[in-house]
């Protein structure tokens, strides 16, 4: 099938999709040569006024793509192929230069102010949250298999709750910890995590990206 085409509206259908992660990057990585040639005749009168903001579209949409599927050095070299006097300019692209430092640093607590708190644009709103969870989860996973014991404050920030509330072992904060599998001493005041086991992921074929796009070109 071929390719959609790049204009705002199908990017908008793309990145508002639930389509799974390693579909969703393979369908934006098949304009990423279009949004090239736009970006080298940006300065032309012929391509229009909106072409900035289809640009800062698909790359802060793409970016976002990179980071579903834990392509982290790949998400950098990425920032590095926006167009410059965008990626200077443009608040959403700001946001993704400012969310990759925190999370190449590990900094948590960064990673859901910037993307909670941080103005992104209306249609990329979805996938902002989406990758809010996908984050929440992953590093979920990782505490939950390094830690013999952890104090709440602490598993809080790494998670994205009040580490205050937790500290105080807030009913509700604490609760969500016990949900999922661990372990609240109350007399030493620390949880203890319960390792989590995640299954391989099956590659994502071929004929499931054709029908995703198929979908969205009927919409």
């Amino acid at each position: 099938m071929q390719p959609l085409p790049f204009d705002k509206a199908h990017i908008i259908q793309v990145v508002a999709s639930n389509a799974p992660p390693s579909q969703l990057f393979e369908i934006l990585s098949q304009w990423e040569s279009d949004a090239c040639l736009m970006s080298a005749g940006s300065g032309s009168p012929e391509t229009g006024a909106g072409v900035p903001e289809i640009l800062c579209l698909y790359y802060t949409g793409f970016f976002l793509a990179h980071l579903l599927t834990k392509q982290i050095p790949e998400s950098r070299a990425l920032t590095q192929r926006m167009p410059e006097t965008l990626k200077h300019h443009d608040q959403s692209l700001q946001n993704c230069l400012t969310l990759l430092r925190a999370i190449w640093q590990n900094e948590h607590s960064h990673v859901y102010q910037i993307l909670r708190d941080l103005p992104w644009p209306e249609t990329l709103q979805s996938l902002v949250k989406r990758y809010e969870s996908f984050f929440q989860d992953q590093t979920l996973i990782a505490v939950s298999n390094s830690y013999e014991a952890i104090r709440p404050a602490v598993a809080a920030k790494y998670l994205g709750l009040d580490p205050q509330a937790a500290e105080d072992a807030d009913p509700a904060i604490i609760q969500k910890f016990t949900n999922c599998g661990w372990a609240w001493n109350t007399e030493t005041q620390l949880l203890h995590p319960s390792p989590i086991n995640v299954p391989p992921t099956d590659p994502q074929p071929t004929t499931g990206i054709r029908e995703t796009m198929a979908m969205l070109g009927n919409r």
